[in-house]
């Protein structure tokens, strides 16, 4: 069996990433509008009623004012299923035999190719998981004790007391214009979900061959 160290399977993901991206663009090259289809579209547009018109919100993306405490739920489920996801990766990944299967299997733990899975455990899309996910990581990380993360028994207390005023100032900032209830629905569960939400991060590292 053919096994790659951390740092090469990390060249693979790095250059597979620039080939798709020197692709992408090579086909937005290809396929620009001309002169004359722009013009079509601007005398389309111009045609169009000015009165009576209505913006389209159907498809608008959501945004973090609309999340609510129900959602705090949606995120665990998607954090469970995404860790099933990345251990999955990670067996897929002892079992390669080849290069490419290494590559598939670190870019099956990645966080692109899980939210599929925790979105749909959600019961949402993948647009709104994400946003649930970023937004509410970010409130358990500045509501979580400091403590939880680091051993501050042998800092001197001002320290301690400088960066506990640093979280409480980012926990402001993130709070703001979202629901006063998610704000205090989260407050008893950040530090359970901080400690998920570390655990995740930490298989994807395990998965994709950078820790043991």
């Amino acid at each position: 069996m053919q096994t790659f160290s951390a740092r090469t399977v990390h060249v693979m993901v790095i250059s597979a990433f620039a080939a798709l991206t020197l692709v992408g663009c090579s086909k937005k090259g290809a396929d620009g509008s001309n002169g004359d289809s722009v013009a079509a579209h601007a005398d389309t547009a111009a045609s169009r009623p000015a009165t009576g018109a209505t913006p389209n919100t159907a498809n608008a993306a959501p945004t973090a004012a609309s999340l609510g405490a129900d959602d705090i739920d949606r995120w665990q489920r998607g954090m469970d299923a995404e860790l099933k996801a990345v251990q999955d990766a990670g067996t897929q990944l002892k079992n390669a035999r080849n290069s490419t299967d290494s590559l598939n299997a670190v870019f099956a733990a990645n966080e692109t190719s899980t939210r599929a899975a925790g979105a749909k455990a959600a019961g949402i899309d993948e647009q709104r998981y994400q946003l649930i996910a970023n937004t509410l990581a970010t409130l358990a990380a500045d509501m979580s004790p400091l403590e939880q993360e680091m051993d501050v028994s042998k800092m001197p207390a001002s320290a301690v007391e400088s960066m506990k005023h640093a979280r409480e100032q980012s926990l402001a900032s993130a709070s703001a214009g979202l629901s006063p209830a998610l704000i205090e629905a989260m407050r008893p569960r950040a530090a359970a979900l901080r400690k998920q939400a570390l655990t995740l991060a930490g298989e994807r590292l395990k998965a994709s061959g950078m820790t043991t």
